[in-house]
């Protein structure tokens, strides 16, 4: 799960991770696995739920969610759908079917969700434990996001007794086996499936269940053979209670990790410019600002070891409080803030952006050896010039040094194409209207 912070103009990776507490488990009872897996618009705690699926052998939820905002493009790729606005409607649009899907609001997928889990508890009488597979857990926390704002997290606490993650049941199991733990490399390997799509939350429902159930038989052939799971087996429920984190623990963690996002949104003026900055300065910058505020450390406290120590303050202060961190990456951190704070310095900024799609060529000539003459001539060949340059004279203002040798062609502006070239090697640049280098002529 990622912060609530604008400053990152949309990118997931420019944001942090939630702590990844091990589950706390549950005590052994009557309870009921439901495999479970939602599509969202990106990866904060504000971002939308905009698919909520669920699976049992027997029963099966799906219903699409109507987002306010659009999907962040990598998982607009990811889900492989996409908000339409045809400025009177928003529509929700599969991108494989190339059809328009039905929605509904937030409140009334949810409602509908609960009603489901109720019908489908039974005998259950300990609850449903909700079991998903996520590499870096982030789709609890937004659940629950989203059940208080419509206040139905009580109702949903009567139902629902914790969440497990199917990753770290693959890694805990199969640590001796394999070196990877996704969902696809869980699926070829345990389920023997090839090629499985897991763009869609009704697929990773599906087979996070399937998963950790076939983990929970110790992988016996014979079991998988003779009847399917039901989800309620003593062998199942009890394999997967201590990888269950319960709806209480979970709460924890967002109140941390909303603390934390609190402390390090304090550090916007120090990393603002560098989080609007490349995809690659934005994770890094994000990094940085990361490691102080999971050190407890924030900008009132830095600020304050600045007046009083300078830049030996704050080396200080790095040091003794940020223990996982390289030595890099406090030199690093060391030079921004002591640049920040410092009157006399200016502070870092990112580098300059260039784009592949950029078709402008640089305004200007330079001859690469000594003086040689240079004949300029128009398209029509009709005017004819011989000047001299130095070997570093780059001409930015193409049209001011033309209109001063010939202001016929040029007399406000480049409005035809021209030639320069160079008479010793024959070779000549090619200029079009609003002096834009457009080629090279090869002699």
């Amino acid at each position: 799960m990622v912060q609530n912070d604008s400053s990152n103009s949309g990118d997931e990776s420019s944001t942090p991770i939630m702590f990844e507490n091990p589950a706390k488990g549950i005590s052994t009872g009557k309870y009921r696995l439901v495999g479970w897996g939602v599509d969202t618009t990106g990866r904060r705690l504000i971002d939308e739920i905009c698919q909520i699926a669920a699976y049992t052998p027997k029963s099966q939820f799906s219903q699409y969610i109507m987002p306010f905002a659009d999907l962040n493009p990598s998982y607009r790729r990811k889900h492989s759908i996409r908000v339409v606005n045809t400025g009177r409607y928003r529509m929700l649009k599969d991108m494989r079917s190339n059809k328009f899907v039905k929605t509904k609001s937030d409140i009334s997928a949810l409602t509908d969700f609960l009603t489901w889990l109720e019908k489908i508890q039974g005998d259950a009488s300990d609850g449903i434990i909700l079991i998903y597979h996520e590499i870096r857990k982030a789709s609890p926390g937004m659940l629950l996001e989203v059940l208080r704002r419509y206040s139905l997290l009580d109702r949903f606490n009567k139902i629902v007794k914790g969440f497990a993650n199917g990753f770290n049941i693959a890694q805990a199991k199969c640590a001796k086996t394999t070196k990877s733990f996704s969902l696809r490399v869980m699926s070829k390997v345990l389920l023997n499936r090839e090629d499985e799509d897991f763009s869609s939350a009704v697929d990773r429902a599906r087979v996070s269940y399937q998963i950790a159930a076939h983990l929970a038989q110790g992988e016996r052939q014979e079991l998988d053979e003779k009847k399917d799971s039901t989800g309620t087996e003593p062998e199942v429920i009890d394999f997967v209670c201590p990888f269950t984190n319960p709806i209480s623990a979970e709460e924890e963690e967002i109140a941390q990790f909303k603390v934390l996002l609190e402390r390090q949104n304090t550090f916007r003026p120090v990393f603002g410019a560098l989080l609007r900055a490349s995809r690659s300065e934005r994770q890094h910058a994000s990094h940085l600002r990361r490691l102080l505020a999971e050190n407890n450390i924030n900008y009132e406290k830095l600020k304050e070891a600045y007046e009083s120590g300078a830049k030996e303050g704050l080396d200080k202060v790095l040091k003794n409080e940020v223990a996982n961190a390289k030595d890099t990456e406090l030199n690093e951190l060391l030079d921004i803030l002591d640049c920040f704070f410092d009157p006399d310095k200016k502070p870092i900024q990112p580098k300059p952006r260039y784009f592949q799609n950029n078709n402008r060529k640089p305004r200007g000539f330079c001859l690469d050896h000594s003086d040689r003459p240079v004949r300029v001539t128009n398209a029509q060949e009709s005017d004819m010039i011989n000047a001299t340059l130095s070997p570093k004279s780059i001409l930015l203002e193409v049209p001011l040094w033309f209109e001063q040798i010939c202001p016929r062609i040029f007399a406000k502006n480049l409005c035809s194409f021209v030639n320069i070239v160079d008479t010793s090697t024959n070779r000549a640049i090619m200029y079009g209207p609003g002096s834009v280098l457009l080629k090279w002529l090869e002699p």
